[in-house]
């Protein structure tokens, strides 16, 4: 009877998990430009991939499959929309607006008085009553037009914040239908954009859906190696923790080795709190600070959800920082977003956002280490700036 350690080794050494192993090597554009989840790039692509004039060679395909498509989506609430009006809709003028009263996508075609608006959800929660919101919305801007709102989320799943009263039809979408839509136009684009489809269609289905050909092999690792298979899911957060842990102790080090940090650092002082989490795995903070400033002054580099870096000084030492506050035109100093009694002592007016450097922090990386430290050395250049 193979050991434990036999039983993991087979697996790595299998056919399947090589083949697997390859799908987090391969280019993606997607993750390198960090907008795996930014809905709001999201949106800007569908919106030009529908846009029949933009330059990708589709003219109306993508939007004509989308638009039939309808009919075969889940419909959660409303009247349907008829057949006859949507192919109705086919192959005509069409205007797409971005953000029109706060919503993502709405699709509009004139000549036979139908829009359909999207709602774009991929990590976000939404609103209170957003999409009863929406249905409101649209009701009152069009009144004459036939009306549907497609709520589009990664697996497809059920908006919570509907009317179902409304007489305006709420579809739940896949990003795998999507995907499959635009597998099906994407031979009429041009060569460029036959290239970037490809890489959405591959970022959906490895990162948002996982595609058959991913699901397959892992059955066949399961089924092969079931015991490792089990091993390596018990161990995961195990994994996660660890590679979290030596990457602060990673950032310790460079803080106290780098040549960026060389000029002061017999000043650095660096005071650490490490938790396990139930929600987060582990919680990491590092409040790194000089020496010569104020009581309360400090930089949190910090992985919760987020992996993020801040300035900040504590509200009991607040008075003590108001020479510096005032020098970085931020007094009185605001209150950092989702911390108890910190204060930003920074000129950036848009850290609530700027601080995040990942969304999600157990995906550490070697980029998001860089990120963290050129951050810090910036924040302590601003303060130390301030104080002279």
């Amino acid at each position: 009877m193979k050991t434990e350690l036999e039983v993991v080794q087979d697996l790595f050494l299998s056919d399947e998990f090589s083949k697997i192993s390859s799908y987090s090597t391969n280019f993606d554009l997607f993750k390198m430009m960090r907008i795996r989840s930014k809905e709001l790039i999201h949106s800007n692509i569908l919106a030009a991939l529908f846009n029949p004039s933009y330059a990708h060679g589709l003219n109306y395909s993508f939007l004509n499959y989308f638009t039939l498509g309808i009919v075969n989506l889940h419909r959660e609430s409303g009247e349907p929309l008829s057949l006859s009006t949507l192919i109705s809709s086919t192959d005509q003028n069409v205007r797409i607006y971005r953000e029109l009263e706060n919503i993502d996508l709405v699709i509009e075609y004139p000549s036979s008085n139908l829009v359909i608006a999207i709602e774009n959800k991929i990590l976000a929660k939404e609103q209170p009553d957003q999409v009863a919101r929406y249905q409101e919305i649209l009701l009152t801007r069009y009144p004459k037009h036939h009306l549907a709102l497609v709520y589009l989320s990664p697996n497809g799943r059920k908006p919570t914040t509907l009317d179902r009263d409304s007489k305006i039809p709420v579809y739940c979408m896949s990003y795998g239908q999507i995907a499959k839509q635009l597998e099906l136009v994407k031979s009429r684009g041009n060569e460029l954009s036959k290239y970037f489809i490809s890489q959405f269609i591959s970022h959906i289905e490895v990162y948002m859906t996982g595609s058959n050909e991913v699901n397959e092999l892992c059955w066949q690792i399961f089924s092969k190696h079931e015991d490792a298979y089990a091993k390596m899911v018990n161990a995961y957060q195990y994994c996660q923790r660890r590679k979290v842990e030596e990457c602060f102790l990673d950032i310790e080090s460079r803080i106290k080795t780098d040549a960026a940090f060389s000029k002061f650092s017999d000043e650095i002082e660096i005071i650490k709190v490490v938790e396990e989490n139930s929600k987060y795995v582990i919680t990491y903070d590092l409040d790194v600070r000089l020496k010569s400033w104020p009581q309360g002054v400090m930089i949190k580099l910090y992985k919760y959800g987020w992996l993020g870096v801040f300035p900040y000084v504590t509200g009991e030492f607040r008075d003590s920082a108001e020479e510096i506050s005032k020098k970085l035109d931020c007094y009185p100093n605001r209150q950092v977003k989702a911390w108890h009694n910190m204060y930003y002592i920074s000129s950036n007016l848009n850290l609530d956002k700027e601080r995040m450097v990942n969304s999600d922090g157990n995906s550490i990386s070697m980029e998001d280490i860089n990120i963290v430290l050129n951050k810090l050395n910036v924040h302590i250049e601003e303060i130390n700036s301030a104080l002279q």
